[in-house]
């Protein structure tokens, strides 16, 4: 009977396929829908090449990161939770587990607003902005929903959520050869540096370097989610299932970006791309196709898209409290589960969170941008525990599990490092100390689960103290310099 359980759950764990579904999902989220748009309005073709691939060589090192952790520390299930307990501690550990459970809730709530701002496109004047009160409702039941589908099972969900995956892909790809049959060098040349004004299609962007700059931030974050694998590790049915998912994923969704964004400069002018409404590519495949069924393939892959990036993040956003209170740093009624083996007041938590946002949202004057800068500044933090880990593994013979390949475990380290200080640079520090407030709100979660799970020992190491200290200060410090 033991054998049977253990042959059923093994059958129930994500393969290479169901893990890349979740990693192309959690990346390919509902902006690759208006990434021409958002690539044109900052930069001309060789401007938008230059940014992709300073992007793409330095998510590659985040990416190598992950890839050689898993190698390295197969144990180290639920990626960057352990990976920052492992490292430097449990405070350490709930620092990325928490602020990954946040950053993540503001992803979610930001497809919500989505979601609803789409659904306008077919009910006009119903969902405008994505966040008034019908929105705030309709997101609300979808919401409820996405974890209902959960409870099922993972398993289950990650079906769905594989189906999700080919329907976007298909939409994308029909986008993709529809633009490609229009697409003329000719064009896309004209004005290849976009240094000078050409035509009134045409204008000058500035400078080369302006440009790459300006278009870095819609690429840094287009690689959200690439750590989906390593984050549902534990429910994997190997860590070499994990590594080829996460490489999957890289190369695949860099290769649609660079086409999505590119092609359509072939076809029209990245000024008359630049003025398009939202979502871009619906109005460039209507072009393309010379029919309005370009909008509404288009409008409907986006639907798809959301509900299958929801369902994405939903999964990864309950791993973390549960992993984290398994290991004492939580509190324990977060390791709870269901009978089938879903971390039930996680995800209840996880939903309750996400639902306060979304009626925060109802307020914001751009709620979406409101949403996606937070996830954008949250998400630096974990990557760059979860790099440092790495170089401290590699920095030192006697802490390396073998001697082979150290050296370049160092280097894809320290590279990481650096790439994400620039991602933080780039999403600009007064978000970075902001970000810091919400870190702070978490010590307190942090100090009850101690105090639950290892009564009578000390809460912090005298590390962990200066840390939370420092923690406190630059938290203290944003709010007096931007809000007082």
């Amino acid at each position: 009977m033991k054998k049977q359980n253990n042959s059923k759950q093994q059958s129930e764990r994500l393969g290479v396929i169901g893990l890349s579904a979740i990693v192309l999902s959690a990346m390919l989220g509902g902006g690759i829908f208006d990434l021409p748009k958002n690539m044109a309005v900052c930069a001309g073709p060789l401007g938008t090449i230059l940014a992709w691939g300073i992007a793409g060589v330095g998510m590659w090192f985040v990416t190598a990161m992950f890839l050689k952790l898993a190698e390295l520390k197969p144990n180290l299930t639920t990626g960057l939770y352990k990976y920052g307990e492992a490292g430097f501690g449990k405070f350490a550990g709930f620092f990325v587990s928490w602020g990954y459970w946040v950053c993540e809730s503001f992803s979610n709530v930001a497809y919500a607003i989505l979601l609803m701002s789409t659904l306008n496109y077919f009910f006009p004047g119903d969902f405008t902005g994505g966040n008034n009160w019908a929105a705030v409702i309709g997101g609300s039941i979808v919401l409820w929903g996405m974890s209902l589908i959960i409870l099922f099972g993972v398993r289950q969900a990650s079906w769905v959520n594989l189906v999700g995956t080919i329907v976007r892909l298909a939409a994308v790809a029909i986008f993709i050869i529809a633009v490609a049959a229009q697409f003329r060098w000719i064009r896309f040349s004209a004005n290849f540096t976009a240094t000078r004004s050409f035509t009134a299609a045409m204008p000058a962007m500035g400078h080369l370097g302006k440009q790459v700059v300006l278009a870095l931030p819609a690429t840094l974050w287009a690689f959200g989610g690439i750590e989906g694998a390593v984050v549902l590790s534990d429910r994997a049915k190997s860590q070499q299932a994990v590594r080829q998912a996460t490489a999957i994923g890289f190369f695949g969704c860099l290769a649609l970006y660079m086409l999505v964004s590119l092609l359509p400069m072939g076809m029209k002018p990245y000024g008359i791309i630049a003025k398009l409404g939202s979502p871009s590519t619906a109005g460039l495949l209507t072009m393309a196709l010379h029919s309005p069924a370009g909008r509404v393939i288009m409008a409907g892959g986006l639907l798809v898209s959301v509900f299958s990036c929801w369902l994405t993040w939903t999964m990864m956003l309950m791993e973390m409290p549960y992993a984290a209170a398994k290991d004492g740093a939580f509190p324990l009624i977060f390791a709870r589960e269901s009978k089938n083996h879903v971390p039930v007041i996680s995800l209840f938590a996880a939903t309750l969170l996400m639902q306060v946002v979304l009626l925060v949202a109802h307020f914001a004057n751009n709620a979406f941008q409101l949403a996606y800068t937070v996830v954008a500044t949250m998400t630096v933090p974990p990557y760059m525990i979860s790099a440092l880990y790495l170089v401290k593994l590699a920095f030192r013979a006697d802490n390396y599990p073998g001697n082979k390949g150290r050296i370049s475990a160092l280097i894809i380290g320290i590279l990481a490092v650096i790439y994400t200080v620039m991602m933080g640079l780039v999403s600009g520090v007064k978000y970075v100390m902001i970000a810091f407030v919400v870190y702070a709100l978490g010590i307190p979660l942090f100090i009850k689960a101690r105090h639950e799970q290892s009564p009578g020992e000390p809460v912090f190491t005298r590390g962990e103290r200066w840390f939370v200290v420092a923690i406190i200060i630059i938290a203290v410090g944003a709010i007096l310099v931007y809000y007082c």
